[in-house]
């Protein structure tokens, strides 16, 4: 059954034919049949998922489709389980898919038997077990404390281990979820692994890259390298467990004495020009002393295993391949032992801990030397945060440095794959080439809406002039009187306080966006207010009120956004311009919250006048048919108690 076949079987049970929606699978057959990369806006209501799961499903062609979080990625799996669901009906065959998440969200066993974390914090994981439960643990309900300690972590399941692990057959990732990934047509990722790992036969897979008006940003939190005091702290404790002793070392110390003076009450992140002014004493201070601590712990271990050797007449296989692969004894010592028995004994595995010990310990001075070599290049493509964090584990601020690439441009290549479609309901292709380095044929579908009964208005406010907050509070009170249901779009976390005891609400922070987001759709709150999640990545249906407090400019004391517009002014390039471009891209999205289905209506309400100077704002909002209305005199209504 082709594409245009199952599609007619869908219109067939009621599925709403969409001119837009069908001109998408065209546009994605090509791609399967031609490959090479192509972008396309399909504005909201286009049903752009179906559009290309449609072709994939019926072609069997192998696919990665990658989106923005976990949460569209379990959306993204409801919509292929309908529709591989009809496929089946219709064929008899079926059509095998997995959604796939980072390493660090699923269970590993041995670490659970190890660490034994409290039930209380455990929650419902060993009543999953017992089930066809996959692992994922952020479909469980363990506490984030535990979630740390009983995750998949690469420091922990170094290659080298998992040769001797004794749970390493049933592993939820390396076993099932590997299997799972090598035996299905469709892979559903997110962005941040897409951009972290090296999936196999690329070149047999088209990839699908969802919500990529966001790409830039995932790739760039991705690719981020970070030490902190928690970083530290978890190192030392390895090898206070190895030596027997107290490592006397006070990251906590380090830390705070050089970054607590940046910082203020209110705001804990700070962006920096550069982190190379700590090189010398992070060296001096922890690194140097820490790898002194190590060569002794490792001399000692190792002598250790070499005298436990020299006992032995036979080791297990093992054992052997797990020695041979640390790198840390010559191979013709090891080639003096016979191997033979599977299974190391338990002097055996007491041996295989303390090693591993070292190879975790290697991996992270790796990681120091790494980020310490970034600071010292101090190259004027990457920029430079730190932050603090109220740290419960550690009972003080867990203070953090922060290196990441401006600009993300080649960590996805295009040419890996068998094509490669970028799709969202916002896409600006010059946005994407330029931040990402991914650049291909753009197709601009119509929008699918009648935005007739849109009404969007704009105050004669401008941000930056006195009495602006004021006048924001006053819109809030006039669109809760028209409106049952309000989103409040943000631009600055200082403005979450101006809703301050009002009733009915929930603020961004308060819950996870899943929970506020069903509080809201169930009536249980009438207003939600926050930040960019809002902007674009929700779906609240039906008759409401949008406030936006202004253009969606980025904050220029946003890192990623500082950084980038310092690395433009040095290449001769002009920041604003790419400011504005993402700008338009956010605003697009805020104002396509509103219509979410055919019957959506409502009001947006922008207190921002600043929209008159950017024609693009105003063109798009003609060009969808809304009702623009400017209130030159804010203050009439309120007198006059017409509400809009």
């Amino acid at each position: 059954m082709d594409a245009e076949a199952f599609y007619q079987y869908l219109i067939s049970k009621g599925y709403d034919r969409r001119e837009s929606q069908e001109k998408f699978i065209a546009l994605v057959r090509d791609l399967l049949d031609e490959g090479g990369v192509k972008l396309v806006e399909a504005p909201t209501g286009t049903g752009k998922t179906f559009a290309y799961l449609i072709p994939l499903i019926t072609s069997g062609q192998k696919a990665i489709i990658s989106t923005g979080t976990k949460i569209l990625q379990d959306q993204l799996k409801r919509d292929i389980e309908f529709l591989t669901g009809h496929y089946k009906l219709l064929t008899g065959e079926d059509v095998s898919y997995a959604v796939i998440k980072g390493k660090g969200n699923y269970l590993c066993i041995d670490r659970l038997h190890k660490e034994r974390p409290p039930a209380e914090e455990l929650g419902d994981v060993p009543d999953l077990m017992e089930t066809q439960w996959e692992g994922d643990l952020t479909l469980s309900s363990c506490t984030p404390e535990a979630v740390s300690k009983i995750n998949v972590d690469d420091d922990y399941c170094t290659p080298s281990y998992r040769s001797v692990c004794p749970y390493r057959s049933e592993c939820y990732y390396w076993e099932k979820v590997k299997l799972r990934e090598a035996r299905s047509q469709i892979l559903v990722v997110n962005h941040a692994l897409l951009a972290l790992k090296d999936f196999e036969n690329t070149e047999e897979r088209v990839l699908v890259i969802d919500e990529a008006h966001e790409l830039d940003r995932y790739l760039t939190l991705a690719s981020t390298s970070a030490l902190s005091v928690y970083w530290f702290r978890e190192l030392i404790g390895v090898l206070e467990k190895l030596s027997g002793q107290e490592v006397k070392l006070s990251p906590e110390d380090f830390f705070r004495d050089r970054l607590e003076s940046l910082f203020t009450e209110e705001k804990h992140e700070v962006v920096l020009e550069s982190l190379s002014p700590y090189v010398l004493d992070l060296k001096d201070k922890l690194s140097e002393p820490i790898k002194k601590v190590y060569s002794d712990i490792k001399e000692r271990l190792i002598a250790e295993a070499e005298e436990f050797l020299e006992g032995r007449l036979m080791v297990s296989f093992k054992l052997k391949g797990f020695l041979e692969s640390t790198l840390l004894f010559p191979p013709e010592f090891l080639d003096r032992f016979k191997a033979g028995y599977e299974d190391p004994d338990e002097e055996e595995n007491r041996l295989i801990e303390k090693i591993k010990k070292l190879d975790y310990i290697e991996r992270k001075l790796q990681k120091l030397s790494q980020f310490i070599r970034l600071c010292e290049e101090d190259k004027e493509e990457f920029g430079y945060k730190v932050s603090k964090s109220w740290s419960k584990k550690l009972q003080t601020y867990n203070y953090k440095m922060e290196i990441f690439p401006v600009f993300p441009r080649g960590i996805i290549d295009p040419h890996s794959y068998k094509g490669v479609l970028l799709t969202s309901a916002t896409i600006d292709p010059e946005d994407i080439e330029f931040t990402t380095g991914i650049g291909g044929e753009f197709y601009r579908l119509g929008h699918n809406f009648d935005y007739s009964k849109v009404t969007f208005i704009i105050t004669n406010t401008n941000p930056k002039r006195e009495g602006w907050e004021e006048k924001l509070k006053e819109s809030y009170e006039d669109i809760r009187n028209l409106h049952e249901k309000v989103l409040v779009l943000l631009t600055n976390r200082r403005h979450l306080k101006l809703f301050d005891g009002e009733g009915d609400i929930a603020k961004q922070g308060e819950d996870s966006l899943n929970s506020l987001i069903e509080r809201i759709r169930e009536g249980k709150i009438k207003v939600l207010i926050g930040l960019d999640s809002l902007w674009t990545g929700i779906d609240v249906r039906g008759e409401k009120g949008i406030l936006m407090s202004k253009l969606p400019f980025e904050s220029p004391e946003d890192p990623v956004t500082y950084h980038r517009i310092r690395y433009l002014r040095s290449v001769g390039e002009d920041p604003f311009e790419y400011q504005r471009r993402k700008a338009f891209i956010k605003f697009r999205q805020g104002v396509g919250r509103l219509v979410r289905q055919k019957t959506d209506s409502g009001t947006i309400v922008l207190c921002d006048n600043r929209i008159w100077r950017y024609k693009e704002f105003i063109n798009f909002l003609r060009e969808l048919g809304v009702n623009i209305v400017y209130e030159k005199n804010f203050t009439a209504r309120r007198t006059s108690g017409r509400p809009y």
